[in-house]
C-alpha cells in the first residue's frame, strides 16, 4: 500500500512577509536562481522523532543558512521524510506544528518565504514519495509550479544523494545528522560514481556561504 505525501501547497511565509502578495509566477521571477531543496532532520535540526515544537533544535548556523540562501536569490523548498507517521510514532499534527515553528524561525532570521514544505509518511519501496523515489520533487514541480531543473538537494545520508541523482539534481551532503552512519557506504566502491557527483560540506551554513 502506498501512502499519500503531505505538505503545504502554498508558499510558507510569515504574516508580515513582503512575499505575501506575490503570485507563484512573481515568486519564480523574484527568486531567479535554481532550486535548493533541503532535508529537514539532520540538516536543519537535530535528528530524532520530533513531536513538539519545543523538540525542534536547530543545528548551529542552519537557520542563518536558510536566510542566506533565499537572500542570494535561490528558490527554496524543504523536502523530507517522516516514516514515523506510518509506524504510528507521530501524527500529521505533530509534524505540522514542528514545521510551523521552523517557518517562524526562518522568518525571524530574515527569510521571507519558502516555496514549498513537503514530506512523505512512509519509507515503503512502493510509496512513490518515499526516498529515494522522486515523487516529492515531481509534485513540487507539477503542482507547486516550482522549477526543479538545475537545482540541488541537500541531505545528510546516502539515500538523499541517490534521490537527488534520480531527480537529476546536484547531490549535496553535509556532515551533520546521520552522515557519519553512512560515510563508509558513501565512500564505498559500489557508490564511486555517485560520490564523484556529490559535494560534501561540514554543515548547511558552509554550503550556503559557498553559493555564488
Amino acid at each position: 500500500m502506498a501512502f499519500n505525501m503531505w505538505g503545504d501547497e502554498k508558499v510558507s511565509q510569515e504574516p508580515s512577509s513582503p512575499d505575501m502578495s506575490l503570485t507563484r509566477q512573481q515568486l519564480n521571477e523574484k527568486y531567479k536562481k535554481p532550486l535548493i531543496a533541503i532535508d529537514r532532520d539532520g540538516v536543519i535540526n537535530e535528528c530524532g522523532i520530533i513531536k513538539h515544537p519545543d523538540q525542534f533544535i536547530p543545528i548551529e548556523g542552519s537557520i542563518q543558512a536558510i536566510s542566506i540562501i533565499r537572500a542570494k536569490g535561490y528558490k527554496l523548498a524543504i523536502i523530507f521524510d517522516q516514516p514515523g507517521i506510518n509506524r504510528n510514532e507521530l501524527t500529521l499534527d505533530n509534524v505540522e506544528s514542528v514545521n510551523q515553528k521552523m517557518i517562524e524561525l526562518f522568518g525571524q532570521a530574515g527569510c521571507p518565504s519558502v516555496d514549498g514544505t513537503l514530506y512523505n509518511t512512509s519509507d515503503m519501496k512502493e510509496d512513490v514519495y518515499a526516498k529515494p523515489n522522486i515523487g516529492m520533487f515531481k509534485r513540487l514541480r507539477d503542482e507547486f509550479k516550482v522549477p526543479i531543473k538545475g537545482g540541488y538537494y541537500v541531505g545528510d545520508r546516502l539515500i538523499d544523494a541517490k534521490m537527488a541523482e534520480k531527480a537529476k539534481l546536484k547531490p549535496i551532503l553535509v556532515r551533520t545528522g546521520k552522515y557519519a552512519d553512512d560515510e563508509k557506504r558513501i565512500n564505498s566502491f559500489s557508490n564511486r560514481s555517485l560520490k564523484k557527483k556529490t559535494k560534501v560540506y561540514n554543515n548547511l551554513l558552509e554550503f550556503a556561504q559557498a553559493l555564488p
